[in-house]
């Protein structure tokens, strides 16, 4: 079952990323296939405000469907930087921006790589956007369904 979600909204002086975290962010969320757009992306609050949404929606999905799963570590990098930005991003977010994750949690923030590639999937059409028009006119959304795999290894950035 999907429930469609609205990313979180923004004031200018909330938005913690420069320019340069917002590509690794999006980078990290996005699957490779996008990687070149998001480098060709020109910068602007609204990109750096999709992409602290799309993280706030990542680690907090990934925390209401919470850590009760076998996850194992991978040594593969996802996206140089991404996990240290995730760390720095946990210190500095406000604790109002989340649902199910605490004040604890949020200190050490951390992905369940399902949710990234559900929350990839699920807005790559606002990523075009983007790349098309720079500036979706619409408040941005997409219906959701995190799906635990039943099988394979489940990872957990972080």
């Amino acid at each position: 079952m999907s429930n469609y979600k609205k990313l979180r909204k923004f004031d200018l002086e909330d938005l913690l990323f420069t320019e340069t975290e917002t590509r690794i962010v999006l980078k990290f969320i996005f699957a490779e296939t996008h990687h070149k757009d998001i480098d060709s992306l020109p910068m602007s609050d609204r990109l750096r405000e999709f992409a602290q949404a799309l993280l706030v929606e990542a680690i907090d999905a990934s925390y209401a469907i919470g850590y009760a799963h076998g996850l194992f570590r991978s040594v593969k990098n996802p996206v140089k930087g991404a996990l240290k930005i995730l760390k720095s991003f946990g210190k500095k977010a406000s604790q109002n921006w989340f649902k199910h994750a605490s004040v604890h949690d949020i200190q050490n923030a951390q992905v369940y790589n399902f949710v990234l590639d559900e929350v990839g999937r699920q807005f790559s059409r606002e990523l075009k956007i983007f790349v098309t028009n720079n500036q979706p006119d619409e408040p941005l959304g997409a219906f959701l369904a995190y799906k635990v795999p039943t099988h394979g290894i489940v990872i957990r950035w972080g």
